[in-house]
C-alpha cells in the first residue's frame, strides 16, 4: 500500500502544473466543517462533503449521509472605494452520500474588484452550478480512490465597478447579466487509512473548463491539487494539515494555502473544531477559524464556522445540516 499512497502522490503533483490560472472558486466554498478547521480537511472526509473535498473519503464515513448548507466570505476592504483586491463568494451546497455511490448539487459565486484593460476598475464574477455523482472503488484494504464526475452550467461577467464603496459595486455587480456556458470536469481522490493516521489527495477540475462566450469575460476552473494529513490520537480527536500543490490566481495575486485545524467532541452531543490558513505566495496574512456543532438528534447535527483574517479583511461565516447514520 506504500507504493500505492506514493504513486498517486506523485501523481498529484504530476496533475497540477505550477502556473497560474486566471480565476476559480477557492477550495474553502464549501464544508461548514471542514471551514470550522481552517479548510485542513482533505485527509478527514468523512461526511457527505467528502464528495467535494475528498471523494474517496466518503467510505470513511457511516453507511448513509447527507448536508445541506450556506456559506459566505468577504474578503479585502469593503468600505473602501472598489478597489482591486477586495471580494465575496459565497453559495448553497446539497450532497447525499452512500457506500459506494454519492450525489451533489452546488451553487457557488465568486467576485472580485481587478484592474482591466484601459485602467478601468471592474468586478469579475463566475457563478457556477454543479451537478456531480460520485463513485468508490477499494483498492487495497485501507487505500481508497474515489471519482466525482460533474456537469458544471457556468455564468461569467465583467462589469463595470461603480458605486461608493467596494461593497457597494459588488452588490451591484451581483445583478449583472452573465455568459453562460456547460462543460463536463472531474474531480478524482486518494484516500489510505493507516488507522491513526489518514493520508488524503484531491486533484479538482481535471478537464480546466473554461466559462464566458468572449475573451473579455472568459474565466476558467484550473485544475488543483491539495494534500492532507489527519491524525487521529484518541477517540473523538482529530488534527489534520493541508497543503495547496499548485498556485492559482483568485483575486489580483497568487495563492498556494496551507492550512492546519483540528477539531474534537465534547460528550456525544457537542463537537468544537477550530484552525487557521495562510498564503505561501505573496501575503502571508492568516486567518483563523472557528466551528461548532449541536446535536439536533442521534446522527444529525447543525454545524456553524465563523472565519476572521487580520486587518478585518477577510470575514466569513456559515451553517449547515449534516446527518450520518
Amino acid at each position: 500500500m506504500r507504493r500505492s499512497v506514493t504513486l498517486l502522490v506523485a501523481l498529484g503533483f504530476g496533475l497540477c502544473s505550477p502556473a497560474a490560472a486566471r480565476a476559480q472558486h477557492a477550495f474553502e466554498s464549501v464544508g461548514s466543517r471542514a471551514q470550522g478547521m481552517g479548510g485542513a480537511f482533505v485527509a478527514v472526509a468523512d461526511d457527505a462533503t467528502a464528495v467535494y473535498w475528498n471523494p474517496a473519503g466518503l467510505l470513511s464515513g457511516q453507511p448513509y449521509g447527507a448536508t445541506f448548507e450556506w456559506n459566505r466570505l468577504r474578503f479585502g476592504p469593503q468600505d473602501d472605494p472598489p478597489a482591486p483586491g477586495a471580494g465575496d463568494r459565497g453559495g448553497t451546497f446539497a450532497s447525499l452520500g452512500t457506500w459506494p455511490l454519492g450525489i451533489s448539487y452546488g451553487r457557488l459565486r465568486t467576485s472580485r474588484i481587478v484592474d482591466a484593460a484601459g485602467g478601468e476598475t471592474r468586478v469579475a464574477t463566475l457563478e457556477t452550478k454543479d451537478f456531480g455523482v460520485t463513485i468508490l472503488q477499494t483498492l487495497v484494504p485501507g487505500l481508497v480512490i474515489g471519482s466525482t464526475l460533474k456537469y458544471v452550467r457556468g455564468a461569467t461577467s465583467f462589469a463595470a465597478a461603480e458605486g461608493a464603496t467596494a461593497a457597494d459595486a459588488l452588490k451591484r455587480a451581483a445583478g449583472e447579466e452573465r455568459d453562460a456556458s456547460g462543460a463536463f470536469d472531474l474531480d478524482v481522490g486518494l484516500m489510505a487509512d493507516l488507522v491513526y493516521v489518514r493520508i488524503g489527495l484531491t486533484v479538482k477540475n481535471l478537464r480546466q473548463p473554461e466559462f464566458g462566450e468572449s475573451a473579455e469575460t472568459a474565466i476558467a476552473l484550473p485544475r488543483q491539487g491539495r494534500l492532507g494529513v489527519a491524525v487521529l490520537p484518541a477517540s473523538g480527536v482529530t488534527l489534520a494539515m493541508d497543503v495547496d500543490l499548485n498556485t492559482v490566481d483568485l483575486r489580483d495575486g497568487l495563492r498556494r494555502m496551507m492550512a492546519l485545524g483540528g477539531e474534537t467532541r465534547l460528550g456525544s452531543r457537542l463537537a468544537v473544531r477550530g484552525g487557521v490558513r495562510w498564503n505561501r505566495e505573496g501575503s502571508s496574512e492568516p486567518v483563523g477559524t472557528v466551528g461548532g456543532s449541536v446535536a439536533v438528534r442521534s446522527g444529525l447535527w447543525l454545524d456553524g464556522h465563523y472565519a476572521h483574517g487580520q486587518a478585518e479583511r477577510d470575514r466569513g461565516f456559515g451553517i449547515a445540516l449534516r446527518a450520518g447514520y
